[in-house]
């Protein structure tokens, strides 16, 4: 009867023990994810500017005049100048991890690309405004195969900021999710950033879908036509750019509101706590030695 009571003790023991530990990490966990949840809002948000960008920017510039005076610029122009803005943004990423800490780096970098998203929206509605007057003055609204006298390099500024958009975006997202994320879904992290990207790209769809609906309300013309001389992209542009805006305030609120835990490496109290259970479960074994 001593044995067996000793036998329900020892197999009890561990169980508790360990139940409760799980309870708590799977609590905590729980709670990280909760205050993650609003930041892949953000991300998805992000992702639809880069999704509009990849698209209309394109579309727009293939349009416009790549001459300057006699030299005429190749049409990838634009999109080597966004790729050397990602290099350029990333190196400032780079630099800023160094001057505010690792910790802070990865929030620091979604907050910049939430505000170049809304800079890059606001240019781009300028520049539309402006491409839509020339089209008018010059008779070619029925004319969308004609090309627009209208420098491309009026696009500089919001491929720029693009590219700074994406490079914050790669950098930071990534980071943010290795540091954040629970343990349980580590393995998982190789597919949640393209996941964020892909829900992105149904967004930009999903938005051009539900302006357009809202845009004909009235029986006005809706702002998405057939072709972009037809079409209202800067209203559109400024409705990205009032989203953009909200986004940013909204990470701000949830950085503030849902302070994230820290990820520091394992303490040596942590390593003296472990060693310490063992030792428990070393005298336990001694005691029951000892009692048989």
């Amino acid at each position: 009867m001593k044995l067996l009571t000793i036998g329900i003790f020892c197999c009890s023991l561990p169980l508790l023990r360990f139940s409760d530990r799980d309870i708590r990490t799977q609590s905590q966990e729980r709670w990280v994810i909760i205050c993650m949840l609003p930041v892949w809002i953000t991300c998805i948000i992000c992702s639809v500017v880069t999704s509009v960008g990849n698209t209309y920017f394109v579309e727009q510039a293939s349009h416009l005049n790549y001459k300057v005076g006699k030299l005429k610029f190749p049409d990838s122009t634009l999109l080597l100048l966004y790729e050397a803005a990602k290099m350029g943004f990333r190196r400032v990423y780079n630099r800023m991890k160094v001057a505010v800490g690792r910790r802070y780096a990865p929030a620091t970098g979604i907050a910049l690309a939430t505000i170049c998203s809304a800079l890059c929206c606001i240019f781009a509605a300028i520049v539309e405004t402006h491409r839509m007057h020339v089209i008018r003055s010059d008779g070619l609204i029925d004319k969308p195969n004609e090309k627009i006298p209208m420098t491309v390099f009026l696009l500089v500024p919001q491929f720029f900021l693009l590219g700074g958009l994406d490079s914050f975006y790669e950098n930071s997202v990534a980071a943010f999710l290795n540091d954040q994320s629970p343990p349980s879904m580590k393995k998982y992290l190789v597919y949640l950033n393209p996941g964020l990207s892909g829900l992105g790209i149904m967004g930009s769809v999903l938005s051009v879908h539900l302006v357009g609906k809202i845009s004909e309300k009235g029986g006005k013309k809706s702002w998405f036509q057939h072709d972009l001389n037809e079409s209202h992209l800067n209203y559109y542009y400024w409705v990205l750019a009032g989203l953009s805006a909200t986004n940013f305030l909204w990470f701000l609120l949830t950085a503030i509101c849902f302070p994230f835990p820290d990820t520091e490496p394992v303490s040596s109290d942590t390593k003296s706590e472990t060693t310490g259970n063992e030792l428990q479960n070393g005298d336990l074994v001694t005691f029951i030695t000892e009692n048989t």
